[in-house]
């Protein structure tokens, strides 16, 4: 079955990230993408350029490169690649991520054979440049699982899924209206449209969690995501219900010191809140 690999790369991301990530999905995949997606979002800068030049000339006509003249957003730069994708999966990659040797065939090879799932994650191992190995995360299996799930925290991680491309075609995408926390926004979508997600036990991903991914999570980013939860909320679990009172503990939390988010994010905290 034919697999598309989605990313976007815009113009702060380290060049030497990005041939990592182009590695980990082409050169050491068992199974190849038959075509990887890259939407340049706005001008990338030479060091870019030359990344995705140097891996035009290794992947071939394998590789669709994309262009907006302006920075456009993640949000409308996946919409705009899903234009062009014509695999019947179709995988997320970010450009700083790496994704495992076996990732592509273990959830081709689930969702051959599981057709009543149409969004699949996995495990991933968080990853610094100073340790190889800051802990793995995992998320609900099963859908039952993930409805329990979905209302406390996003239940996949948004890089590590490989999702039907028929869902796209039935008109659903990443709604626009949000900048920042989409894949949040989509998982509420398919889930309300009837479609099922799951995870592997299996780790597909190796998410890499630089210091600078706290200062990322602004308080307009906050509201942001926490206007996705309410709304999504109210729409599967209706509008009298008590899973509200994640949201508002979610959104009050990040709106507290750096330094007490570091420090809750890094502990098992987190996690048992979650459970």
């Amino acid at each position: 079955m034919s697999i598309s690999v989605l990313m976007s790369v815009y113009k702060s991301e380290k060049p030497e990230y990005l041939s990592c990530a182009l590695k980990s999905i082409w050169n050491d995949q068992e199974v190849k993408p038959d075509e990887i997606i890259i939407v340049k979002d706005g001008p990338l800068g030479e060091e870019l350029n030359a990344v995705i030049d140097r891996w035009h000339k290794c992947i071939g006509t394998h590789l669709i490169i994309l262009v907006n003249d302006e920075n456009l957003g993640l949000t409308k730069s996946l919409n705009k690649g899903l234009k062009f994708a014509s695999g019947k999966y179709i995988a997320r990659m970010d450009s700083d991520d790496i994704s495992t040797p076996v990732r592509l065939k273990i959830q081709r090879d689930y969702l051959d054979s599981h057709p009543d799932i149409d969004v699949l994650g996995g495990s991933i191992v968080e990853f610094n440049s100073e340790n190889a190995n800051l802990g793995t995360r995992t998320f609900p299996k099963d859908h039952q699982s993930v409805l329990k799930y979905i209302y406390k925290a996003s239940p996949l991680a948004h890089p590590a899924v490989m999702m039907r491309k028929s869902l796209f075609d039935i008109g659903l995408q990443y709604n626009e209206k949000y900048r920042t926390s989409q894949d949040i926004a989509l998982w509420f979508d398919v889930v309300k449209s009837g479609h099922k997600i799951g995870n592997l036990e299996d780790v597909v991903l190796k998410f890499r969690r630089d210091s600078d991914v706290y200062k990322r999570r602004s308080r307009k980013k906050a509201y942001n995501e926490f206007q996705i939860y309410m709304s999504g909320i109210r729409d599967i679990f209706g509008l009298i219900t008590w899973k509200y009172v994640y949201p508002l503990a979610r959104y009050c939390f990040r709106l507290m010191p750096l330094f007490i988010v570091r420090k809750v994010y890094d502990s098992n905290l987190r996690s048992k809140f979650l459970q």
